[in-house]
Order: C-alpha cells, then structure tokens, then sequence
C-alpha cells in the first residue's frame, strides 16, 4: 500500500504578542511589549498533546522573549524581504492548510465504526500464524552433543547449558531464538519444533553447521487477532487508505499532464 505522509510544519516567521486586556495577565515585557498568559498558552497550544504535558512554563516563556530579540534583528536586516523567506512561508502554507483539510477528512471517515468494518472487510490480513518459541544449543562434536542432551534431559537448565556449551548466534541468551513461524525456521529446525510439545527437548539433529539440540519453550496456536489487538493499526491503514481514495477522487475530477521528458532533463541544483 503506498503510503501519504503529511506533517505539520512551523516555521517561526513573526511573534505576534497581545495587549494585556482585563481578562489576562503580563507574563513579561521585552522593553514596552507584553507577553501575556494568553499568547503563551496560545503558543504551548501548538505543540503535539504529548510534548504539552511535561512543559516547562518559564524555560518556554524566555524561548518566547528569545525569539522576539531575534527577529527584531531579522527585520533591521529585512530578511523578511528575501525570495527564499516568502518561498518558505508560502510553502509551508500550503502544507498547513492541506493537513487541516485531511485531519478534517479523518476525523469525520475514520470513525471506529468504519475501522471495524474496514477489519471485517479484510480480515485475512489480521491471521495471526502458529508461533513457536525455540532454544537452541549447537555444536560441532556428536559426544559433546549427546553429553549435553543427556544433561538437558535429566532436567539440568536449558538456558544454563546453552550459555555454556552452544556455539550458535543465540548461545548469549540461553540459546533463545524467540517466536517464529514455520517458514520463518530453517527447515531441519521446523519439522522438529512444530511437532514438539512445550517443554519437550528434542532429539540431536544433525546438519552440515553441526550437530543441534532443540527446547519448544512457548507455543501461539494460528487465530485470527481480535479488534482491540490491532487496532491502533488498523486505524493507521484505513487512514492512509481514506487519503489515497480520496486523492485519486481528486485526480480524477481533473485533467493532469506531466511532461516526462521536461521533467527527465529538469537540472536540480
């Protein structure tokens, strides 16, 4: 599915404080400008809801007064003149204005109503695969192996004797290669694991890296993830996919001509 990316872009290109009305309160003055409680409540407003939760009032305050000197020595230098300035206003605008208009979108399509007939809708996708979690010890000498299967079998600890003795990549966690699915295993490995029990060790298998001893520690039967598992993803496909519909409603509302070969000898410096 390809994927549309939008975000929400600031540039700082004017402070703009208020004049300490009735119902607010000077926070600071830069020589005879206020700032008040407004214009800083106004302008922590704009940061993401996570970011707003932990602020620090005064550091952002000073930020605010620290931005103001700033352009003051901006304007002197009429850089808001410049071509690249009004480019970038422009610019990011545009960017502005289209993320209201598709977090307008969203908010009215991408109800959990919709999500959970988009769900329904395309439930293949959300099979979970039978999963299997293996340990594993490696080596290359078959006495070593039996000496090591013999004391796995009579109930010495897996994890111990793989950090141990193992020569394998996992030896460093116990041999632990976590949850795979069947075609996720080498296959000498999945034809043993997947028809073990949890807890049972397997036999030695033999392969040209060595010779290996198996544990199933934990096992996922195949199902079908519920609403609530998946739903944050969920929510995040059916948003892209509202996007594209609606893009692609748009293009078609109109006549669009590229010229490829311009654009093929389009010099970008």
């Amino acid at each position: 599915m390809k994927r549309f990316g939008y975000c929400i872009a600031i540039l700082v290109i004017g402070i703009t404080f208020g004049i300490c009305l009735a119902d607010t309160k000077e926070l600071a003055k830069v020589d005879g400008l206020v700032i008040t409680d407004s214009d800083l409540t106004k302008r922590i407003g704009l940061l993401p809801e996570r970011g707003r939760v932990s602020i620090d009032k005064e550091k952002f305050l000073n930020k605010m007064i620290d931005e103001e000197l700033l352009l003051r020595e901006a304007q002197k230098l009429n850089l808001h003149d410049r071509e690249d300035y009004k480019l970038h206003v422009e610019t990011y605008k545009r960017e502005f204005l289209v993320n209201l208009f598709l977090q307008q979108l969203l908010k009215e399509k991408n109800t959990e109503e919709s999500q959970k007939k988009y769900y329904e809708a395309n439930i293949e996708k959300y099979k979970n695969l039978e999963m299997g979690r293996i340990s594993v010890i490696t080596v290359k000498s078959e006495d070593e192996a039996k000496e090591i299967l013999d004391k796995a079998k009579s109930g010495e600890d897996f994890a111990e004797l793989a950090m141990k003795y193992s020569q394998g990549p996992a030896a460093k966690k116990g041999g632990d290669f976590g949850f795979r699915a069947k075609k996720g295993l080498r296959k000498d490995f999945a034809n043993v694991a997947f028809s073990m029990k949890v807890g049972e060790i397997s036999g030695l298998i033999k392969a040209e890296d060595g010779y290996h001893i198996i544990k199933l520690t934990d096992h996922k039967d195949e199902g079908i993830a519920k609403f609530e598992q998946v739903k944050n993803k969920i929510a995040s496909e059916f948003a892209n996919k509202l996007i594209e519909e609606k893009i692609s409603e748009l293009r078609k509302a109109v006549k669009i001509n590229i010229d490829s070969a311009e654009l093929k000898n389009l010099t970008i410096k």
